[in-house]
């Protein structure tokens, strides 16, 4: 989720992917049942860390899954490695989903994992609203959920990104520059926006992705043609993470350290990011996969990533989305 967007890996780079993935198969257990081996890929986001409670718990075991969480730097070696099949189910953001489509990654949108309400935001000292950022040097990462975010914000203001100076730099750097007065306005996520808005109390938030819920979210996808040979295994990935989502609501200091271990961070430094970021379970899901994410949400994504020219071209939110294991999972 909080990485800058890259072309697809070429086939060379391919060749450099860890070697020791293999498709989905299956084994026998210790009790004779039949166990299904599959290969999921993350990047280090607590977004996508409920998956490391499913394993840690017991839960992939449960529905007689064998999973392999492989984690991945770049959403380009993430995305290679999907196209590759060296992986057929991960964790991307919304618009990577809209872009994997369009780059020919035949793949649906079966989950949705979470979405960040106040751990994406707009801050500034200057500037009290959208409309104040008219002619304002504004940072922020293009090809990022930041460019989303802006894009949006804009638009919903009668604006676009002609009416404002760009000013593109990463995340981090962002913040530090609105926190020196380099420019007046930073668009950013945490840990940052805490960082900065700690170190200079005057920086306030202007906007944020609970303006538009799911805007900046995060989702489940699959390669169709996995689906269509691991139905079964496909519900039984939604009832873990159905799960390992209780498990976080019901006990959650221990499944923040449980996240926090698995993506190389301390729990304390995630407080701000864990409180701006919303988990979905399988109710949620439901109502989100065939309802207003797929009507409206996903339809706002699509054109707030056309406008940022992350992707180029409207995609139909109603064929890549698929709830149907969602609702498996719940039966």
């Amino acid at each position: 989720m909080k990485k800058p967007l890259k072309a697809l890996a070429s086939i060379a780079a391919l060749a450099l992917l860890a070697s020791g993935l293999s498709a989905c198969g299956s084994a026998s257990n210790s009790a004779g049942n039949k166990t299904e081996t599959i290969n999921l890929g993350v990047e280090p986001w607590l977004g996508y860390a409920p998956w490391y409670i499913a394993k840690e718990k017991g839960f992939f075991d449960k529905y007689g899954l064998k999973v392999n969480i492989t984690s991945f730097d770049t959403d380009a070696d993430f995305n290679a490695a999907l196209a590759s099949d060296k992986i057929n189910v991960g964790c991307v953001a919304s618009h990577t989903a809209l872009q994997l489509q369009e780059n020919g990654i035949d793949s649906k949108i079966v989950l949705l994992l979470d979405a960040s309400e106040t751990a994406d935001a707009i801050i500034s000292k200057t500037a009290g609203s959208i409309k104040d950022l008219k002619g304002q040097q504004v940072a922020y990462e293009e090809g990022t959920t930041s460019d989303l975010l802006l894009n949006y914000a804009l638009d919903q203001n009668g604006m676009s990104i002609d009416d404002i100076k760009k000013v593109p730099m990463d995340a981090d750097a962002a913040g530090a520059a609105v926190i020196a007065g380099k420019v007046p306005v930073a668009v950013t996520y945490e840990p940052y926006i805490t960082e900065a808005q700690t170190k200079d109390t005057d920086l306030k938030t202007i906007y944020t992705g609970s303006e538009k819920e799911g805007l900046i979210s995060d989702v489940f996808v699959a390669k169709t043609k996995f689906i269509d040979a691991n139905a079964d295994a496909m519900t039984k990935l939604a009832k873990a993470w159905g799960d390992s989502i209780d498990y976080y609501n019901d006990n959650t200091n221990d499944a923040q350290e449980i996240i926090a271990k698995n993506i190389g961070s301390k729990k304390a430094d995630l407080e701000t990011a864990f409180a701006g970021v919303k988990y979905f379970d399988l109710q949620d899901n439901e109502k989100e996969l065939t309802g207003d994410y797929v009507k409206s949400t996903l339809p706002a994504i699509n054109k707030a990533a056309i406008t940022a020219q992350i992707v180029k071209g409207d995609i139909d939110a109603t064929e890549l989305v698929d709830a149907t294991y969602v609702k498996e999972a719940l039966k």
